[in-house]
């Protein structure tokens, strides 16, 4: 095997490790839609000093962010600033980082 179709195999090797756009996008969709949102835990759901709960999770409110721990065990932490930015954090230590980076050409920034 020449040192090509090597990189080749160790390149489709790491793809195992990639998060499945999917799996972000169903996060995502879980922060923007928080579904049957509640102030008060119902049977079902995680346990802990949250300040809401909701259908997959729920959330902890800090002073310039939000986290969200999700029933699979991923959490991400939501920052509270003009510019989008989410952090993403599964169980198994993989990481995924969603930020916008500049305004519109026509907005002010």
């Amino acid at each position: 095997m020449d040192i090509y179709e090597q990189m080749s195999r160790d390149a489709n090797a790491l793809f195992g490790y990639r998060v499945a756009e999917s799996v972000v996008a169903n996060i995502l969709r879980l922060i923007a839609t928080v579904p049957n949102k509640r102030q008060k835990p119902i049977t079902g759901d995680p346990p802990g000093d949250f300040d809401f709960w909701f259908d997959g999770g729920a959330a902890k409110i800090f002073t310039g962010y939000t986290t969200y721990y999700f029933a699979d065990g991923a959490r991400a932490r939501v920052e509270t600033i003009p510019l989008l930015s989410v952090q993403i954090e599964f169980v198994d230590g993989r990481k995924v980082d969603v930020r916008q980076e500049r305004w519109a050409d026509n907005e002010a920034g």
